[in-house]
């Protein structure tokens, strides 16, 4: 029987040789197909590159595109051992003088000494209240910002270290430690978690011995600055509670904190040592170099996105021979070459809404002959220094409103420069719950001292102070504390002799719902009235605008303004003035590099295209190669079988020409 690999013996023929022979001629398709994978996935691997270079040009035009980028302002101290200083932007450039009389501290209170940590000290109730002490008229005033706190010591926790451990969990502004003197025993400290005068502590104690101020039991921890040691003042003061003080040009500035801000606008003082006899020099000045290193960070990432464009899309004409080119791997490619020309077409038209300079080269930065940017120090130095304002409008996009409560929030990508007029029709609202009812102004714990309410889909659940309260404004401010301390930014007023509570928030959505409590028809009647906030509406350049919240966009396709969006507040309607824009270089290229870097945006569209095609020629491929498989098998089976029938023709033959040899013998 004839084998179906190798050369025949009886036929010489080499199967092998053969099938793989017309097999190679029957591959081409599938080569052509793996020849088309490759591409796709090179193009693929091209478009990732090119996506890493956009997206660090995007980090470069960041900075940028912005107006506030350019409120860049370098605040130097005389000498940073003292003070160091920071700017936010929007300072007086100007040089101060500045003495620290003294640093802003803590106060620390300690207890006597207890022979162990372990040992009880005693029942009852703490409660933990800052404030300021006024020596001279001998009275303490407690910090309307901050809420006094209680804290239960019972025998499960009545030991120094229980007692620590539970004033630390119960929030209530001031750190418990405990201090061995090594010689008699532990001591429990007491320090406020904040410095400044504002921060006192004073302790009260609701002492189960029923004595809340001798120095025995639980009043041993007892501190009112106002009493007398040892009648309600057992502790030791450590460290008193101080402002820091300043002399800024002659005039004298006290801060609860070291960290001085709102005394010099736009500054942050960060205060580290005293130096009442020595003067301090502020210089505050525009900080050129920022500015700068901004702009050369933006002609560096496009350099390098130009870079990668050309050679990504290069033709290798150093050989004329097509098979060793080295030509780039999106030579050729529709995406690449529009990514390209749309960003150069942005850096070559000219820039309006600027009175100095409407192109880049104005300030310095020069397009080169291969495309590239070149940067003239000097030039920029210059332009900053003596306009900064328009080279900011040169980069950013800057919107100037002339209606005081009309804000320019930002632009889309087809946003114009130009000059809008804004004209609206609804104010935006916040939402409201108005009691129909006066309120009961006696709050009894565990009777009618709760509060369910939800503000704009977030629910709370309030528990009034007890007490009999002297008017509507003052339980009005007992809400407004409880609120507050809940998180909730959330208005309380009186109106018309009723509590009403205005959401935080502007729009449609923003809601108020009573949805519970013991309090609550005490505090709002049977049927309070609750409105429901407006969103703003309106016209920006005469044309459709929508509006959330304050918020107003133009979505007007094909209008200049298109994608403009502007804040209005106040609650005027009609004419609102008008938003004069300037779309600057970086603005511009942030938006269209956006579109082509985002999840959604050009480059993922096409490399998602792209793997949609290798999964469809993988297809292809599984497919041919099981054609290709079927086919070897059958041109194996038929040559096998003509091996077979040559064979037994040549036996065939043999035996013919053995019977002709033998007539021929014969005759």
């Amino acid at each position: 029987m004839a084998s179906t690999s190798g050369i025949s013996a009886s036929t010489n023929f080499d199967i092998d040789a053969i099938v793989s022979s017309l097999m190679t001629v029957e591959q081409k398709p599938l080569t052509l197909l793996s020849q088309q994978k490759t591409s796709y996935q090179s193009k693929i691997s091209a478009y990732a590159t090119l996506q890493s270079s956009l997206s660090s040009f995007q980090t470069a035009l960041a900075n940028l595109s912005t107006s506030s980028k350019f409120n860049v302002q370098a605040a130097t101290s005389g000498d940073s051992s003292v003070f160091t200083a920071t700017s936010s932007g929007s300072a007086t450039v100007s040089n101060y003088s500045i003495k620290v009389g003294q640093l802003a501290q803590s106060q620390k209170l300690a207890t006597s000494s207890f022979a162990s940590t372990s040992s009880a000290v005693g029942t009852g109730t703490l409660t933990i209240t800052l404030g300021t002490y006024d020596e001279a008229n001998n009275t303490f005033t407690a910090n309307p910002d901050k809420t006094a706190k209680s804290v239960t010591i019972s025998a499960a926790n009545n030991s120094l270290a229980g007692i620590r451990d539970a004033i630390n969990a119960g929030d209530a502004g001031v750190t418990a430690t405990i201090v061995n003197d090594g010689q008699n025993g532990g001591r429990l400290v007491l320090t406020s978690k904040e410095s400044g005068e504002i921060n006192s502590i004073k302790v009260t104690v609701a002492d189960a011995d029923g004595n809340n101020a001798d120095a025995d039991g639980l009043s041993r921890l007892a501190y009112d600055p106002t009493a007398s040691a040892g009648s309600g003042k057992n502790l030791v003061e450590l460290q008193e509670a101080r402002n820091a003080k300043l002399n800024i040009d002659g005039i004298d500035v006290e801060s609860a904190s070291n960290v001085v801000t709102g005394v010099l606008n736009g500054i942050t003082l960060n205060l580290f040592k005293a130096s009442p006899d020595n003067a301090v020099s502020l210089n505050v000045t525009k900080d050129v170099k920022a500015i700068k290193d901004s702009v050369n960070a933006f002609v560096t990432a496009f350099n390098a996105v130009n870079t990668t464009l050309r050679n990504l899309t290069k033709f290798d004409d150093s050989t004329t021979t097509a098979a060793d080119r080295k030509n780039g791997a999106l030579l050729g490619d529709a995406t690449a070459r529009s990514i390209s020309s749309q960003i150069k077409m942005s850096l070559t038209k000219a820039v309006g809404g600027t009175d100095a300079f409407s192109t880049l080269s104005q300030i310095g930065v020069a397009i080169q002959r291969d495309g590239s940017l070149a940067l003239d120090s000097s030039k920029l130095e210059k332009a900053i220094n003596t306009n900064l304002d328009d080279v900011a409008k040169l980069f950013a996009a800057v919107g100037v409103a002339s209606d005081a409560d009309t804000r320019f929030v930002t632009q889309g990508s087809k946003t114009q420069s130009g000059n809008y007029a804004i004209d609206i029709t609804q104010a935006a609202t916040r939402g409201t719950l108005t009691g129909n009812a006066s309120p009961d102004l006696n709050i009894e714990a565990g009777v009618n001292d709760t509060l369910s309410i939800k503000i704009n889909s977030v629910s709370y659940n309030l528990t009034l102070a007890a007490g009999n309260y002297a008017s509507v404004e003052e339980l009005a401010q007992q809400l407004q504390t409880q609120l507050k301390n809940a998180k909730s930014s959330a208005e309380v007023s009186v109106e018309g002799g009723m509590l009403k509570i205005t959401s935080p928030e502007y729009g449609t959505g923003s809601t108020l719902e009573i949805t519970g409590g013991t309090a609550a028809s005490g505090l709002f009647g049977s049927d309070p009235v609750a409105v429901e906030g407006l969103d703003v509406a309106g016209t920006i350049n005469g044309a459709e605008a929508t509006g959330k919240g304050q918020v107003l966009t133009s979505t007007a396709v094909g209008n200049p303004a298109e994608g403009l969006v502007v804040s209005v507040r106040g609650t005027a309607t009609g004419s609102r003035g008008s938003i004069g824009l300037s779309v600057g270089y970086a603005a511009q290229l942030n938006e269209l590099v956006k579109g082509f870097t985002s999840d959604a945006g050009l480059l993922a569209s096409r490399t998602e295209g792209l793997q949609d095609s290798i999964k469809r020629v993988t297809k292809q491929e599984d497919a041919l190669q099981v054609r290709l498989t079927a086919v070897e098998a059958r041109y194996r089976a038929q040559f096998v079988a003509l091996d077979v029938l040559m064979t037994q023709m040549k036996t065939t033959q043999s035996y013919l020409t053995q019977q002709l040899a033998a007539i021929s013998a014969n005759s």
